[in-house]
């Protein structure tokens, strides 16, 4: 059964961001092949978190200042009431502005994140 996003919420600046379209959590990359003489070892690696965001640009009021973003917390809710929290929040790319289908203006936002905690 997928599970569906009831609430992506985004804290930084003293700001509060709910304006997503869509959430995509990256795929975390926790152990690499190590060639060895006669064999293939394994060693674990510092996981990398992250997630895409796809942001809707508000129309009548400013736009959240993207480039300026340092440590914030994005909290995604699931409706079967498991959530994950990101913490260390930054910004690692900032994507170009679209018109969807619903004529809201949406841009792709990557994040990057020091930690991780699912609950």
């Amino acid at each position: 059964m997928p599970e569906y996003v009831s609430r992506c919420l985004l804290s930084a600046n003293g700001a509060e961001i709910e304006d997503f379209k869509s959430v995509t959590e990256n795929e975390i990359e926790l152990h690499k092949p190590v060639k060895l003489m006669n064999k293939t070892g394994v060693a674990a690696i510092t996981p990398r978190y992250g997630a895409k965001v796809e942001y809707v640009v508000p129309e009548d009021a400013a736009e959240f200042d993207w480039e300026g973003m340092a440590n914030g917390t994005l909290t995604v809710e699931y409706e079967n009431g498991k959530r994950t929290t990101y913490t260390g929040v930054y910004t690692a790319k900032v994507g170009e502005k679209k018109v969807d289908g619903d004529n809201e203006t949406v841009q792709s936002i990557d994040l990057i994140a020091t930690g991780r905690v699912k609950e």
